[in-house]
C-alpha cells in the first residue's frame, strides 16, 4: 500500500511539474508575443506621426481670374487669348467669344 501511494505521489508530481513547465513557458511565449505586438503598434504610431508632419504641397495649383464673369480657375482649366503679346484667361469659350466681341469696338 506504501508503494502504491508512492506511485501515485510521483505520477501526480509529474502531473504537477509538467502541468507548471507549461504554464511558464507559454507566459514567456505569450510576454514575447505582446512586446512585439506592443513595439510593432509602436512603430506604426511613429511613422503615421512622421507622415503627418511630413505632409507638404507636391505642386502648387496656380489660380487666374477670368475679366468677364470674375470667376477664378486653375490655369490649367482656362481657356487662353493672346491679345498684345499679353495672356487673357477665361473660364469658358462663351466668355472669351464674349471678350472678343466687346473688345473689337
Amino acid at each position: 500500500m506504501n508503494l502504491e501511494r508512492g506511485v501515485r505521489m510521483g505520477v501526480l508530481e509529474g502531473i504537477v511539474n509538467f502541468l507548471l513547465a507549461y504554464l511558464i513557458v507559454n507566459g514567456i511565449f505569450n510576454y514575447l508575443a505582446f512586446t512585439r505586438a506592443r513595439k510593432a503598434a509602436q512603430q506604426a504610431q511613429a511613422e503615421k506621426e512622421q507622415a503627418a508632419i511630413n505632409l507638404e504641397v507636391k505642386e502648387e495649383i496656380e489660380m487666374v481670374r477670368d475679366n468677364i464673369c470674375g470667376c477664378t480657375l486653375p490655369k490649367s482649366e482656362a481657356y487662353v487669348l493672346f491679345k498684345n503679346e499679353i495672356k487673357h484667361y477665361f473660364c469658358s469659350w462663351n466668355c472669351r467669344e464674349k471678350y472678343i466681341a466687346d473688345n473689337q469696338m
